[in-house]
């Protein structure tokens, strides 16, 4: 981490020295490059994340959803899972003030583990447990310039754990952030935030920015009660990022961050080695960690180019229950290049080594590992019928140290029957690799007493202990979409799907004298369908709407050798049916704008060790409203007054399966002003 960090300081001050001998570049705009955008420009947005290159949404054969930074300004979220509400087919429930569920097609909870997240291709995915600590993802909002959320299978291109969907968040070239930036928001239950960017131009052809953010989050209350939920969160946040094009042919990028994530944090249950051995901690966690990113891109041709990534990344994460640190060495190599007039070809290989360092708990052992991950892709597109029907065929091949190989192809059809139609198909294979802890870890989950005719004989516990035979969970996905620009200021999105899911995992118990070892198995199977639609409507020049409904149906099967259907009925529920989201932008005059959200999101069920053995827990269906009023008195002054969850005053989204009290989200109401200079 020293190493790490003098690097970053030492980059961050002489940035920061040319940045201060600069001459100040112009303030350009106050509004983001999307604001004046019609819906039509809106479809022919370009991504990257579908093919890994450049490309037009609507040419994407996906179920892709653009969150762009006038949708994040708009909505007046302050943290990235806020934002990733707005997407159709995205299950988003708030814990505790510093822990959500994040899943796509179900499969939800804390430790949601088949959706693959990237912040500009650097993955965040904990390669510890298979999830994602959003509590440690805070790029700063105003630099995010779109996040692409993709529903269904990417591993293709992205490789293992995008099982049900990749999000990739994407920030800002440092040539459009020029001039300064202060914001400052405060709010109720001592909440505020913090944060400054500047941005500059070191020569003809490099541009750079640097930027600060700290942020208090108030506490939740404990569900059903008026106590404090001692959860309240402390993130701090530097970074940088600077960009170059020495010519025509060539473009570079080098970025990075370092942060300081503090907060409150019940752990309950906390178990202990006498009795009364189930009790309750008042604890806080510390996570640090920093990373730093270079992105190269030659253009051979026209249609022909080749980019190189690396990046390192280190994350360390002490509490009463983890003490764990990573190091991530990532290694990118891509080529594309035209074959004759009708194929575009990608492909690439990469490296990855990460080392895992962990001090053991009384909750949780894991060993300390060093494991590599190599891989190959190749993926083809190929025009079938001239500006008509297109062809995407691909695999990727990677070689891992808990599975060894793995393939995961992909074929995918688009045609575009008439202008402002466009029909796409895919069928893929993607797979989750094992965790650490999956497959080597011990993670205790209960501790009792245990008495043999009414004489107590000692203590036991209930451990779910890793499984070395312990194999990918996989899933076959078939998928069908339509696009329809009806009219100018009005279109629909539409994305049906069918997944077949293998090979999925649960825990099998086995008595071991006065202990229960669950061990993890491969043993599970089933199917998730349903379908997402969005719908975009302008009907006035100042006046637009933004609609995303999804539904979704899950079925798993235990095998009988197991014993229990529970687990499947759970997990099975663990995600809503329906999901509702409705969005709305009013000018009131030029330096006015009003802006409300509604979301409706259907009851689901959880369960956590508070109460393992018994019933899972049913969180009733609920509704959220925001809304907040924009005034502009100038291009370079922004005033907000918002409101987050007006309808209730308090709300129980979602319960975590592991040691984290149910608390309820409470209204909030803030104040925020940015100053653009």
């Amino acid at each position: 981490m020293m190493k790490l960090k003098s690097c970053f300081c030492g980059i961050t001050a002489t940035a920061l020295l040319a940045l201060s001998e600069a001459a100040p570049m112009a303030y350009a705009a106050v509004a983001n490059e999307y604001f004046d955008l019609d819906l039509n420009q809106l479809m022919n947005i370009t991504i990257t994340s579908v093919a890994k290159r450049d490309q037009q949404l609507v040419d994407a054969p996906a179920a892709v959803f653009v969150i762009t930074q006038e949708d994040i300004r708009r909505s007046g979220v302050t943290t990235i899972p806020d934002a990733l509400s707005m997407a159709p087919g995205i299950q988003v429930a708030q814990i505790s003030a510093s822990k959500w569920s994040i899943s796509s097609r179900g499969f939800a909870g804390f430790t949601s583990n088949k959706l693959l997240v990237l912040i500009d291709g650097r993955s965040v995915y904990s390669p510890a447990y298979s999830g994602v600590f959003w509590d440690a993802q805070n790029t700063l909002l105003e630099d995010i310039d779109r996040i692409e959320v993709i529903r269904g299978p990417g591993g293709t291109l992205w490789g293992a754990n995008a099982v049900n969907g990749v999000i990739n968040i994407i920030t800002k070239n440092a040539e459009t952030t020029q001039g300064g930036l202060v914001r400052a928001s405060f709010g109720g239950e001592g909440a505020w935030s913090l944060a400054g960017r500047y941005g500059g131009r070191l020569s003809e052809t490099t541009f750079a920015r640097l930027y600060l953010s700290a942020d208090q989050f108030g506490g939740n209350r404990l569900a059903e009660s008026e106590a404090d939920g001692n959860d309240s969160w402390h993130p701090t946040q530097v970074g940088f990022r600077m960009d170059g094009r020495p010519d025509d042919d060539n473009e570079w990028t080098l970025q990075g961050d370092l942060y300081e994530n503090e907060g409150d944090q019940w752990v309950i249950p906390y178990w202990t080695s006498s009795s009364p051995y189930y009790s309750t901690l008042d604890d806080d966690f510390d996570a640090k960690g920093g990373n730093i990113l270079g992105r190269w891109r030659r253009e051979l041709s026209p249609d022909q180019a080749i980019t190189f990534k690396a990046y390192y990344d280190y994350n360390k994460r002490q509490d009463a229950v983890f003490n764990l640190e990573f190091s991530t060495l990532d290694l990118d190599l891509q080529y594309e290049t035209p074959i004759g007039a009708r194929q575009k070809l990608t492909m690439g290989t990469g490296y990855r080594s990460v080392q895992g360092d962990f001090d053991e708990t009384y909750q949780v052992n894991l060993p300390d590992r060093n494991d590599s991950l190599y891989s190959v892709f190749i993926q083809d597109e190929i025009n079938m019928v001239e500006n008509r029907v297109w062809l995407t065929l691909g695999t990727k091949y990677e070689y891992n140290d808990y599975t060894g190989s793995e393939w995961q192809p992909s074929a995918k059809l688009l045609w575009k029957p008439a202008e402002n139609h466009t029909l796409w198909g895919s069928v893929a294979h993607a797979v989750r690799t094992p965790s650490i802890v999956e497959q080597y870890g011990r993670v205790l989950m209960a501790r009792y007493p245990v008495y043999m005719g009414g004489v107590y004989v000692g203590a036991g516990s209930l451990n779910f202990i890793g499984n070395q035979d312990y194999d990918s969970e996989e899933v076959n996905a078939y998928e069908f979409g339509y696009r329809w620009q009806a009219l100018r200021n009005l279109s629909f999105d539409l994305a049906l799907f069918y997944n077949d899911y293998d090979e999925v995992y649960t825990v099998f118990p086995e008595q071991s004298n006065l202990d229960v070892n669950s061990t993890f198995v491969n043993a599970q199977s089933g199917n998730g369908k349903g379908f997402e639609l969005a719908m975009d409507w302008q009907p006035r020049t100042w006046l637009s709407f933004a609609l995303a409904y999804s539904y979704l149906e899950t079925d798993l099967t235990t095998e009988a050798w197991v014993g229990t259907q529970a687990g499947s009925d759970w997990v099975a529920k663990s995600a809503p049916k329906n999901q509702f989201s409705l969005r709305s932008s009013l000018a009131l005059a030029d330096d006015w704008r009003l802006n409300l959200w509604l979301r409706y999101v259907d009851q689901v069920s959880c369960r956590n060790t508070v109460n393992l053995l018994g019933d899972p827990v049913t969180i009733d269906d609920y509704y959220v409203f925001n809304a907040n009023l924009i005034w502009s008195p100038s291009e370079n002054l922004e005033l907000m007054l918002a409101g987050q969850n007006l309808f209730d005053s308090g709300q129980l989204r979602y319960l975590s399966e592991y040691q984290t009290p149910a608390t309820e989200v409470e209204p909030l109401v803030y104040g925020k002003i940015t100053w653009r200079f």
